[in-house]
């Protein structure tokens, strides 16, 4: 097995696994009460704020109206860095353009923005928050919001913007960090324990994370990624929050584009296990939002993405156990295409509820290449350490209670899977720690992206056998140039299945689209030069897929390439009408989705 998991290394192998909605563990419903410890402490965070405020104003010049805010010091609004040419002739410095672009994941840039963008603040606190949006209101600026960087198309970078990163949102001040690495301290757990055992929930010395024992509620802050958290709860008695795959993605991009996360196809959205959160709108209002305080920002926030008309600034989420992971993998040869995606769609519906089912098309690495284990962001690669041909990977990861329950869901599977694998491995333990490596390897820092997606038509998930006079496409046939053409060995093409969530309803949120076949494209290159060609394939596939489509996901999106539809006419109309109300001016970004 060692020469496999050397291929294995930079394989997506994701994951979406569960249990149902309905299920025990399952997100509080609609007619729930919201736990009364987050009121109490929202209202002494609350509090804390408004005197911060004042603080700041009362110790501001007598002048400060008269104040030249095009040319403000550095320290009004604090952890600010000013674009230097704003102020003069000056160019742009290094360090303002680290600043607008360190943390974009997406090394395909239009960095002709970078002279447009009038500053970055770095809030660490809500007063700090308010502050930026007031500063931003006072100087004519729109506001655009950074949680982890990670969306394809840069939707925090936008023109004439006061840019909040809020990588640093909930850090005491004693914390110090360097650079504007992608993520930092959220990711050293033994600290965040010790603030949380000093600082506890409520009041001024508010801890960045919490954890409530009694309600299995966690608080976190919208810069903090789904394996950081993970990490963290892991200690808290062996609990997890189903984030993102990927593991740098940050909780506030994520769950506001409805959180296509762990076991989505059993345990739901991520968004439906939001309990509440905290909000700064553009008139510098600090809220707690749920479904009974504003439900319609609660509404908008669950599925709007970067058409949120607010600033997230806490998250309280509802976590569930964390339980073992098992998985059987199955290798064949791109030519089998067909009929191995067409075992994965019969066989989905009859699968146990902690199961995820993906199809991957990927390039393995050859046996010589060299090994990235030690460093998962390797850039050393090249396409020549690849094998030439696409290989489709069929994966089935469990989340259960033990081996023998593994081995009782997998068999199954097993016995009825087709003939011609060129690899394949059976009921393999694994971990969320092991899952995140495997998904750095696949997704590299430093280089090019181009991502699409689209939820395929119920209507096409078995082949017609009508004659070809009429003949009617069926899913296998709508993908098969993206599984079988991928134009860089670096790319991939994933099929998950959605199904059983697919098939309820979407309730209470903006979120507004689903079928029971999700596909999406990562074009992954890293010349320049290879832009065009790259894109252009994105395109090109993207034309085949469009009139099988039922929308598509705000997370997997590049408005660079396509702007499919994100919500239904209904959920859209309504969005827009709660952007009217809580946004008059359409001064929070909202990243292009309405354009």
């Amino acid at each position: 097995m060692e020469p496999l998991a050397r291929k294995l290394d930079h394989l997506t192998i994701s994951s979406i696994t569960g249990s149902h909605p309905a299920s025990s563990s399952s997100p509080l419903s609609s007619s729930s009460s919201i736990p009364a410890w987050i009121p109490s402490s929202f209202s002494l965070r609350a509090k804390t704020t408004a005197a911060a405020l004042s603080s700041s104003q009362n110790s501001a010049p007598e002048d400060a109206d008269q104040m030249d805010l095009d040319h403000p010091p550095p320290s009004f609004p604090k952890n600010a860095i000013f674009n230097p040419s704003a102020s003069s002739t000056s160019t742009i410095d290094e360090e303002f353009t680290q600043a607008v672009w360190a943390r974009i994941f997406n090394h395909r840039r239009d960095y002709s923005l970078t002279p447009t963008i009038h500053a970055v603040v770095r809030p660490r606190s809500v007063a700090d928050v308010i502050a930026a949006v007031q500063y931003a209101k006072s100087v004519n600026k729109k506001v655009t919001v950074r949680s982890g960087g990670h969306s394809w198309a840069a939707w925090s970078v936008q023109g004439d913007a006061v840019l909040l990163d809020l990588c640093e949102l909930g850090l005491p001040d004693t914390v110090k960090t360097e650079g504007f690495g992608h993520h930092g301290w959220y990711g050293k757990t033994e600290e965040l324990m010790k603030d949380e055992k000093e600082r506890g929930s409520t009041g001024e010395g508010a801890s960045c994370v919490w954890y409530d024992e009694e309600t299995k509620v966690v608080a976190c802050p919208p810069g903090m990624t789904g394996r950081e958290l993970n990490e963290y709860l892991e200690k808290r008695g062996g609990r997890m929050f189903a984030g993102g795959h990927c593991p740098d993605v940050g909780l506030g991009g994520f769950l506001l584009q409805g959180g296509m996360g762990w076991n989505c196809k059993n345990w739901g959205w991520a968004c439906e296990s939001v309990v509440s959160m905290e909000v700064v709108t553009v008139d510098g209002q600090h809220l707690l939002i749920n479904n009974e305080s504003h439900p319609d920002l609660f509404w908008a926030a669950r599925g709007a993405g970067p058409g949120f008309p607010a600033i997230v600034t806490r998250f309280y989420l509802l976590t569930r156990p964390l339980l073992e992971m098992y998985q059987s993998l199955y290798f064949y040869p791109a030519s089998l295409f067909k009929k191995v995606l067409q075992w994965e769609i019969n066989i989905a519906p009859t699968c146990d509820p902690g199961m995820e089912i993906v199809c991957v098309s990927t390039h393995l690495r050859t046996s010589s290449s060299p090994n990235p284990s030690s460093n998962p962001s390797n850039p050393n690669l090249k396409d020549t350490d690849y094998e030439p041909e696409p290989t489709i990977l069929a994966s089935f990861t469990l989340f259960t209670t033990s081996r023998s329950a593994a081995l009782a869901a997998l068999q199954p599977i097993h016995d009825l899977h087709p003939p011609g694998t060129k690899h394949l491995v059976f009921c393999q333990p694994t971990s969320l720690t092991q899952e995140y490596t495997q998904q750095l390897l696949a997704n590299p820092l430093n280089h090019r992206y181009c991502s699409d997606n689209a939820y395929i038509s119920n209507n096409l998930s078995t082949p017609s056998p009508a004659p070809s006079s009429s003949f009617s496409p069926s899913v296998l046939d709508v993908l098969e140039k993206a599984f079988t053409t991928l134009p860089t060995p670096k790319s991939s093409a994933l099929w998950f299945s959605m199904n059983p969530r697919s098939r309820l309803p979407l309730e209470n949120m903006a979120l507004s689209m689903q079928s029971d076949h999700y596909f999406a494209v990562y074009t992954v290159w890293s010349d320049e030069k290879d832009d065009e060609r790259c894109t252009m394939w994105v395109r090109d596939v993207f034309k085949g897929v469009e009139k099988y489509e039922a929308g598509s996901y705000l997370g997997d999106a590049d408005f660079r390439v396509r702007r499919p539809r994100f919500w239904s006419e209904e959920a859209e109309g309504r969005l827009k009408e709660v952007r009217r109300r809580w946004d008059v001016e359409g001064r929070l970004g909202d990243g292009g989705v309405f354009l």
